[in-house]
């Protein structure tokens, strides 16, 4: 089944941020990819790295990550699925001036907007750090949605 509902704070249709391994392939079955990695701590330079887990489940077109210091529960999840929707709208492929529009009217926060410059293609990513919500776009269109559990501080997941 196509895993399509996007839930800030909560996850993706039946997957819940805070799943351990065995639970979300209970839901979700096998992946077809892992890819296990050291992730960097932006916040603590002198913390040590960390490692974190995705599994990719290309035919529906997400990817979910687990974190080693979060007891490996699923803390991250990204979608590229254009059947995919937040707040009841599907917003892969639109511009970032309507997705930005269309999100100034949730209550997620505030919206940052950071642009990079690809040898081929712009990138730009609006971001609701108090949301845990990043949007990916390319050359001005949403390719991926990238959201995580929410944080009681900056140590403490709020699993749902």
């Amino acid at each position: 089944m196509e895993k399509t509902d996007i839930k800030i704070g909560i996850g993706l249709s039946d997957i819940r941020f805070g799943m351990t391994k065995n639970e979300l392939t209970s839901v979700a079955g096998e992946p077809e990819e892992k890819d296990l990695y050291q992730a960097l701590d932006d916040e603590d330079e002198d913390d040590d790295n960390y490692l974190s887990e995705s599994w990719h489940y290309d035919e529906d077109e997400y990817s979910v990550a687990f974190d080693e210091e979060d007891g490996w529960r699923v803390t991250t999840i990204s979608t590229s699925n254009p059947n995919a929707s937040l707040f009841g709208k599907k917003l892969i492929g639109k511009s970032l001036n309507d997705v930005a529009d269309f999100l100034a009217n949730q209550d997620l926060g505030e919206g940052e907007i950071e642009e990079m410059d690809e040898e081929n293609s712009k990138l730009s990513v609006l971001s609701f750090l108090a949301s845990s919500l990043n949007l990916w776009f390319t050359n001005g269109r949403l390719t991926e949605i990238q959201w995580g559990v929410l944080w009681k501080d900056e140590d403490t997941p709020d699993w749902p």
